[in-house]
């Protein structure tokens, strides 16, 4: 019987927004107190250290909210194939990190890329945009934080129209009008508009007529 004792780690750089696909022993994890898999653009990294007999801290800098985050895990959690682990900004719900077996783990990868090719497809072109990743990016962030219905307006309504600029969207609130902008030309620009994991657009105090 072979037992396969690696497992696959893919990670959203912070930097350049791709995802970085990095094959990890049970050995390395036994036998090193800290790893160090870094990006291929080389300005990011995430770094695995041994914290107790069999547990690991994973910290990873968030490319949602610009902090670095610590997650703890068993040696069990990373190894384990028939499961996966998703690492999730505690701040705004990005998808940061996979960790399993190297199928699973592409599978998820392609699946939630796809959703992004599918909102580009939608539009025709992907050269509109100022900055076609943080847009996307962006866009996923606005889709998490709306899942967790933590989108609405002062008003009391959840009904938001969402309007794309080439360098900014635009929520609209169906109810009174009011209307927020989410700035997505650089990252820069994302972690400000999108500081937290809740959108709240101001009262606009027009009310739309009940029919």
């Amino acid at each position: 019987m072979l037992i396969d004792t690696g497992a696959t780690i893919a990670y959203k750089c912070s930097s350049c927004g791709a995802f970085k696909f990095f094959s990890i022993s049970l050995f390395k994890l036994l036998y090193k107190n800290e790893n160090i898999l870094s990006c291929h653009c080389g300005k990011s990294n995430i770094m695995i250290t041994k914290s107790k007999a069999k547990e690991y801290k994973i910290a990873i800098p968030c490319i949602g909210c610009g902090s670095m985050h610590v997650f703890r895990l068993d040696i069990k959690d990373i190894l384990y194939k028939n499961d996966i682990n998703v690492l999730n900004c505690p701040e705004s719900g990005m998808k940061l990190c996979f960790i399993g077996g190297d199928e699973e783990v592409r599978g998820k990868v392609d699946s939630f890329e796809n959703e992004l090719d599918k909102l580009i497809d939608m539009f025709g072109y992907d050269s509109y945009f100022k900055n076609t990743q943080v847009m996307f990016d962006a866009l996923n962030k606005i889709h998490d934080i709306a899942e967790q219905g933590n989108l609405q307006c002062q008003c009391g309504n959840s009904d938001i129209d969402l309007l794309l600029l080439s360098d900014k969207i635009l929520l609209k609130c169906r109810n009174c009008d009011s209307n927020r902008i989410v700035y997505a030309a650089s990252n820069g620009e994302l972690k400000d508009s999108l500081p937290g994991n809740q959108l709240i657009l101001p009262d606009g105090g027009k009310r739309k007529s009940q029919v």
